[in-house]
């Protein structure tokens, strides 16, 4: 995700300078640290098994209102037995928005879960927060076992919403639905809503999702798009979250990047900026492809349009966001550097995924990195001079404060959360670059994403790799980086 609050450019820097003197005090109320990166443990171990969501959808669109019936097939495979599952709700943070006026719907919005059911029988769910739900089992799940969880609910869309939105004659459904919790070595984690980054961290599962659409409304979605009829169904696997454009207002241009089926989603009065964020888009998928690895599905959407607080830039399996132009030094420009950057997403965060509550950082520092790196390369932009900058106000942030790159959501406040998860470690990176040569550098990013594809992985995973790829202790660089430890 780019906030919409801060781009990538010395004028950023600037205003994090203006912000330092009263660092100390927003310091003092930042939230703890819920798990501190160092007792961390290693990314979870591949399996076939993953969850199934299947999910038959009817959109309403004369009263914003999604009413859909679910089932999901959980297969444990821990070791020891269930007795309980969480749901995330996050549309229920729309009912009484608690996060500040910039991203307050102006409608509110909220979901609604009944006739819950575990392998059949009827069970009674229960709030623990607004956002978070728990479903008791009727029998405690064992390992290599699988429970059925079945649910109707009701969505009621906000105006104005946070990512989850209506505008005009589209819907914008994302993290729509109930969402299963992850469950690992520390235990269920159901960390609350937050507007500073993106707390959505959820595991590998396969979908199938029907949608019954009114007369002229088409799909767009995490899956291979199809265009026909007022009943669409679609099947895609392997991915870690399922997000949905309905819409009777957008139009698309479409290209390929190798095989891969790249469309372009634009609103009219948008088209000036539609050829060139086409070419962006396929140039950018075949840059990360060639540099990374292959991209393991058949298609990506890119969905211009500025219709809600936080939605352009944000990145979803299969799909982003993006404004259609931005500010440059140059002027109003296409936005390319945010098209490149969703799309970098789809292999840090997408394919190769983290938590990105606890560990913001691993996502959107190697994104931050491959955008910059392709702005360089493709688009001549060279932000060398502004990387060193931003790491130098980094410094002087964290010494008068004590804030690393690689703490929770909950310990930034805005202003400097782009700085510390964005920044600093994609300057880092590029540092790593001239101590150890680019192909050295892509080298150990491939081998993260060939051991860790459709897994979670870990900053020290992400450090072991590095060792292990240059064939060297580089431990204290990442520690002197990362954690502002110099030893």
């Amino acid at each position: 995700m780019k906030h919409r609050f801060f781009s990538f450019s010395i004028s950023f820097v600037l205003v994090v300078m203006a912000f330092v003197t009263t660092f100390t005090q927003l310091a003092q109320e930042k939230q703890p640290a819920v798990t501190p990166v160092h007792k961390q443990t290693s990314g979870q171990s591949a399996s076939p098994k993953r969850p199934l969501y299947q999910i038959d959808a009817t959109y309403h669109p004369e009263r914003d209102e999604v009413a859909a019936k679910m089932k999901v097939t959980i297969p444990h495979k821990g070791r020891d037995a269930w007795r309980e599952v969480f749901f995330h709700l996050y549309p229920n943070v729309f009912r009484e928005w608690k996060y500040g006026k910039e991203g307050k719907p102006t409608k509110p919005g909220y979901i609604q879960v009944s006739q819950v059911k575990v392998n059949g029988r009827a069970v009674k769910e229960k709030l623990v927060r607004d956002e978070i739900m728990r479903v008791p089992l009727v029998q405690p799940l064992a390992h290599g076992k699988t429970a059925q969880i079945t649910m109707d609910f009701t969505l009621r869309l906000p105006h104005g919403g946070t990512r989850l939105n209506t505008f005009k004659h589209t819907a914008f459904l994302a993290q729509w639905y109930p969402m299963l919790a992850v469950k690992n070595q520390s235990g269920w984690q159901i960390e609350p809503y937050t507007t500073v980054g993106d707390p959505f961290y959820s595991e590998m599962s396969n979908f199938q999702v029907s949608f019954h659409l009114p007369e002229g409304y088409r799909l767009i979605s995490t899956g291979k798009n199809l265009d026909s009829g007022s009943f669409v169904t679609i099947k895609q696997d392997r991915v870690r979250d399922f997000v949905a454009v309905l819409t009777k207002d957008y139009q698309k241009q479409s290209a390929k990047a190798g095989g891969i089926a790249v469309n372009l989603w634009y609103l009219p009065g948008m088209e000036k900026a539609v050829a060139p964020l086409l070419h962006a888009a396929t140039q950018s998928m075949n840059f990360f492809g060639k540099i990374y690895g292959k991209y393991p599905y058949d298609e990506v959407d890119v969905v211009l349009g500025e219709t809600g607080f936080g939605i352009a830039g944000m990145e979803y399996p299969g799909l982003i966001t993006s404004i259609p132009t931005m500010q440059t030094e140059a002027g109003i420009q296409p936005a390319v550097s945010v098209v490149a950057h969703e799309l970098a997403h789809q292999w840090w965060y997408g394919v190769v995924g983290n938590n990105q509550a606890k560990e913001p950082w691993l996502d959107e520092g190697l994104t931050t990195f491959s955008e910059f790196l392709f702005m360089k390369e493709k688009m001549k932009s060279d932000e060398h001079e502004f990387l060193r900058r931003a790491t130098k106000k980094a410094d002087e942030i964290h010494q008068v404060a004590g804030i690393t790159c690689v703490d929770t959501l909950y310990s930034y406040p805005d202003i400097f959360y782009g700085l510390m998860v964005y920044i600093r470690p994609a300057a880092m990176l590029f540092e790593l670059m001239d101590e150890l040569g680019r192909d050295k550098v892509l080298e150990i990013l491939r081998a993260y994403y060939d051991q860790y594809q459709f897994k979670t992985a870990t900053t020290l995973d992400f450090i072991r790799v590095a060792n292990k790829v240059a064939e060297k202790d580089l431990t204290p660089f990442f520690r002197e980086w990362l954690y502002f430890d110099k030893g």
